[in-house]
């Protein structure tokens, strides 16, 4: 049975970019999906979100915020309690109007988020998700991240100073399978954020014969790491081999001063 803690936690998977539906007739949509502040220790940050009403029906409307991380796979999981997140920017935020209020058909509603950071905080990068919840729960289209019956968007405070942005390459595998009529390259590197910041690392998978001679390039498509959080990052491409042995080299760009790589050889049989 699972404990009182782990049923709190609520996991969904998600799409990792954030974005916007335009209004449609009997719809809903939040804009901006993402508020980043910047904000110094003891400072006042705030910003707006703008929540359109559907067009023929008004709806009662509930606000919240979760604290969320992911897990290696990407999946977002979310807290309803403040205080599982180390980096946890939801004891700091408040939103106006609080909790329920009615959202008139086809009306735009103003709401503001705005909070402080408290003394003596760290620099680095710290976060929280904001819910727009519709009641009763129904399933409609939203703005932001889709979900049954409300929409959320990532909030980020940033708080400046001297911050260490280290990452690196934990591991890699990769594999030469036929999938159908279709032969390509499957693997995994697992990517390990070491620092104090939010890190994007993007950047390509290239193959090269013994000769050094470049075969292949396959993208990698940045993803979000939180600080000291890791990431498994999958890797497939149809492409058609040769028999014989390559070499496999991995680079990220990640933000720091220098790249993150890894290389390993494989064969073709």
């Amino acid at each position: 049975m699972l404990s009182s803690n782990m049923r709190k936690i609520i996991l969904l998977t998600l799409m990792v970019g954030i974005f916007a539906i335009p209004i449609k007739a009997n719809s809903i949509a939040v804009s901006p999906p993402r508020l980043e502040f910047s904000a110094a220790p003891g400072e006042y940050f705030q910003g707006e979100i703008e929540v359109y009403g559907a067009k023929e029906k008004n709806i009662r409307v509930k606000t919240y915020f979760y604290d969320y991380e992911f897990d290696p796979l990407g999946n977002a999981v979310f807290f309803p309690d403040a205080g599982h997140v180390v980096r946890s920017a939801t004891p700091w935020l408040n939103m106006e109007p609080e909790e329920e209020f009615l959202l008139s058909a086809g009306i735009k509603k103003t709401l503001k988020v705005w909070g402080r950071v408290p003394v003596g905080t760290p620099p680095g990068d710290y976060w929280s998700m904001f819910f727009i919840e519709f009641i009763p729960f129904s399933t409609i289209q939203t703005g932001g991240m889709r979900m049954s019956g409300r929409v959320g968007g990532s909030v980020t405070i940033t708080v400046p100073g001297t911050v260490e942005t280290k990452g690196k390459i934990g591991s890699f595998m990769l594999n030469y399978e036929q999938r159908g009529n279709k032969p390509g390259v499957s693997g995994k590197l697992l990517f390990l954020n070491e620092g104090d910041c939010i890190l994007e690392p993007a950047g390509h998978l290239e193959i090269k014969d013994l000769q050094n001679k470049t075969v292949s390039k396959i993208n990698i498509p940045p993803v979000k790491v939180f600080p000291e959080s890791k990431r498994i990052i999958e890797i497939r491409d149809e492409l058609i081999l040769k028999p014989g042995k390559y070499i496999a080299l991995v680079i990220l760009d990640y933000g720091g001063t220098k790249l993150a790589g890894y290389q390993k050889v494989f064969e073709v049989n």
